[in-house]
């Protein structure tokens, strides 16, 4: 993690999810060790395992979740920003995860509408690239969500 910017992953990535709470990392770690999604999981246990899950299945780019999660997740594409008090400027694509995270970003969820088929849980903003979703937990973010944000995105449903 970049100690002075709370930035898991890799900074200029094109997605960034939006945390409130940061994993125990190890000094040592980092996410370009061919392991180091293994370690955070292991570290961190189970809870962690299903925010890289969901986090893989909406960024995969084919079906294989599974394999990206485990080789590619925070490699190039993806970081996680903790606490973040502002949007990152190098991604293209915003996951705001939980109340306390877009609280802590201070955005009009009047500019926000729902995705539909999420009973509006998931709000896309009117003109940009940012969602407003659950905290990455599956009894928050089922299969059936993740598959309408894919849509939204313009990947292919993975059921």
């Amino acid at each position: 993690m970049h100690k002075n910017n709370r930035i898991i992953g890799q900074s200029a990535a094109s997605r960034c999810f939006y945390l409130p709470t940061a994993p125990k990392l190890d000094a040592s770690w980092c996410a370009q060790g061919s392991d180091a999604v293994e370690q955070l999981i292991k570290a961190n246990g189970n809870h962690w395992r299903k925010i890289m899950t969901i986090m893989a299945k909406l960024s995969v780019w084919n079906t294989d979740w599974k394999t990206y999660r485990d080789l590619q997740l925070l490699k190039q594409n993806e970081s996680i920003a903790i606490e973040a008090i502002k949007l990152n400027a190098h991604s293209q694509l915003h996951f705001v995860c939980g109340q306390q995270s877009a609280q802590r970003l201070q955005l009009n969820l009047e500019e926000f509408k729902p995705l539909i088929g999420t009973e509006a849980l998931i709000r896309k903003h009117i003109n940009q690239p940012i969602y407003l979703c659950p905290y990455l937990d599956y009894r928050q973010f089922p299969n059936r969500y993740i598959d309408t944000v894919r849509q939204s995105v313009g990947l292919p449903l993975l059921s």
